[in-house]
């Protein structure tokens, strides 16, 4: 938003106004969810409130049409070397991720996929089991050997069949596209309220198109 309003030489708190603005718009325009889809795609995407040492995290709901059907941020408790550093600091940090992920089931128990793919996370399974009864779920699990691999992409082929390509492709945009969401970067969220909203106008964006968004903004 600082860049923003320098490079249109306005206040930064007017680029802020249209910002809120925007979402305020995007908010009452949003389209309900298509009921019958393919595979249903989830997993949950890393980021930081202005320090590592108060991480979120950013459920993420895909179909496999690429579209994003749902996100929310939540908050996430410190891990490793930085859970005591984050204590003595800030406090006991609450963990906001079961109850998120609840939340956005609830929300899109409506839907009938013909399959369920996430990681294999415990509580995953939990929540596949109790609103989509019936649902195969198949889980995925990257051992850190693959992921070490993939980062070394110009020594393997990268024609690797990725059964979780669609979600990891939209997380992949999500960090290319949102500043704030971009790996070693010191464009930082300062409140998560405001991931939030950044997070709902860039779905509007993706699901829709880009010319039919800018073309449904006044």
């Amino acid at each position: 938003m600082r860049g923003i309003a320098r490079t249109l030489r306005i206040s930064k708190n007017t680029v802020e106004a249209k910002f809120l603005w925007i979402h305020q718009h995007v908010s009452s325009l949003k389209a309900n969810a298509p009921v019958d889809i393919g595979q249903l795609y989830f997993d949950e995407l890393e980021t930081i409130e202005h320090t590592k040492l108060k991480p979120l995290s950013v459920l993420l709901f895909v179909d496999d049409a690429y579209r994003i059907l749902r996100t929310q941020v939540a908050v996430a408790p410190p891990k490793g070397r930085l859970a005591k550093i984050s204590y003595d600091k800030y406090g006991p940090r609450k963990d906001e991720r079961e109850d998120v992920l609840r939340q956005c089931f609830t929300e899109l128990r409506g839907l009938k996929p013909q399959e369920i793919r996430s990681d294999a996370k415990p509580s995953y399974r939990k929540f596949t089991k109790e609103f989509f009864p019936g649902i195969e779920h198949k889980v995925f699990n990257r051992s850190e050997k693959e992921r070490h691999r993939d980062r070394l992409h110009e020594k393997y082929q990268k024609q690797v069949y990725d059964p979780m390509f669609t979600l990891n492709q939209r997380c992949a945009k999500l960090r290319a596209n949102i500043r704030r969401l971009t790996r070693r970067s010191w464009c930082t969220t300062k409140l998560k309220e405001n991931l939030q909203r950044h997070l709902e106008i860039y779905c509007f964006y993706n699901n829709l198109g880009e010319r039919a968004a800018v073309a449904s903004i006044p």
